[in-house]
């Protein structure tokens, strides 16, 4: 797919109103302000802002005249805020993600093939939560403005277990009903005050438990304890528990439904098999792990021994993950555990040191 093909259509859902109407008039456009280009290096910076600090090595940069300005390996391609945004929305997608927008700006249908991530970790200029064209808020279209997410398309069956109501503390549905919807994974503050209420817990092993989180997840989040006990009862459906008391380090979690069970099956080696697309969060990082052993205990010569920073989890029918790489370094999300059941998609949203 060329590049041009789809900057239109990246344009506008970097959130700007984009309208059907005539061209002005020639009188019209010399009266309109000039846009002043970033340079190249400045719209690298800020293109990379929107991806995790490891994909800075790997991934293509385009510009919106479709001048590729760092070439990559990793399969994302970035782009900085476009130049007709005062703001900030920088974004990088994958192939998955180009299609979707191809379809997207042409109205055609789109079924997703596999799983798609798209990292947009510098936020957005807002969009509405229920009508992919809309062009600014209205009193009844949800407009949303975002803080730092990721963005998933998958097919539509592996959505329908997630709410659309995008203040319900965890991952929403966007255009639900429509080709284009696609799950809002928010990771960053949407404002000061929804990151204030984040810190207002109840004890440490609360706080602690709900750092893996996004703050707007605070509210609505149980947690409990290693030994069981419920310390603070929640809404949205994720369990978040604090670093267990046998690490020395921090590694606080939070899972939503499916990666309870997926939790349960790997701690009683008993067989499992996704159901649906399940999301975890551990957005302080880990301790480290075995990315080819389920149940290594610490590194060895040939055991790919890693200590993740910030990231996400995710879990999904096996064929859904097969078009990712298991290498943790390719720039990108990886599958851990490939070939066993208890296979899963790890996805850095933060430095690892």
């Amino acid at each position: 797919m060329e590049y041009k093909t789809v900057l239109t259509a990246l344009a506008c859902f970097a959130f700007v109103a984009c309208s059907e109407s005539p061209a002005p008039e020639a009188e019209e456009a010399e009266a309109a302000p000039e846009t002043t280009a970033v340079a190249a290096p400045d719209a690298i910076a800020d293109a990379l802002s929107a991806g995790w600090p490891g994909m800075a090595d790997n991934a293509t940069v385009v510009d919106w005249e479709g001048n590729v300005l760092k070439e990559g390996t990793n399969g994302y391609t970035c782009l900085p805020t476009p130049p007709m945004l005062s703001g900030n929305a920088p974004m990088c997608m994958d192939s998955e993600w180009l299609k979707w927008a191809d379809a997207w700006q042409n109205k055609k249908e789109y079924s997703a093939g596999s799983l798609g991530i798209s990292y947009m970790l510098s936020g957005d200029e807002g969009a509405s939560n229920t009508d992919p064209f809309a062009e600014g808020p209205t009193d009844d279209n949800e407009w949303i403005v975002e803080g730092a997410h990721l963005m998933i398309v998958a097919p539509a069956e592996l959505l329908d277990t997630f709410p659309t109501d995008p203040d319900n503390g965890g991952p929403y549905v966007m255009w639900k009903g429509t080709p284009y919807a696609h799950l809002m994974v928010p990771v960053g503050a949407r404002d000061e005050e929804e990151a204030e209420t984040a810190h207002d817990a109840a004890s440490d092993a609360t706080a602690e438990a709900l750092s893996a989180g996004w703050p707007g997840m605070a509210k609505a989040a149980t947690v409990v304890d290693w030994e069981g006990n419920v310390l603070k009862e929640g809404t949205n459906g994720y369990t978040c528990l604090p670093t267990p008391p046998t690490l020395s380090g921090s590694a606080p979690m939070c899972m939503d439904g499916e990666w309870m069970k997926w939790a349960d099956a790997w701690m009683n080696k008993k067989d499992y098999a996704a159901e649906s697309l399940g999301i975890s969060y551990m957005l302080v990082g880990d301790e480290g792990a075995s990315n080819t052993d389920p149940f290594a205990e610490g590194p060895t010569e040939d055991n790919e021994w890693i200590v993740e920073g910030a990231h996400l989890m995710i879990v999904a029918p096996a064929e859904m993950l097969d078009t990712f790489p298991t290498d943790p370094d390719n720039g990108g999300p990886y599958v851990m555990w490939k070939g066993t059941p208890y296979a899963h998609l790890m996805v850095p949203i933060g430095a690892r040191d």
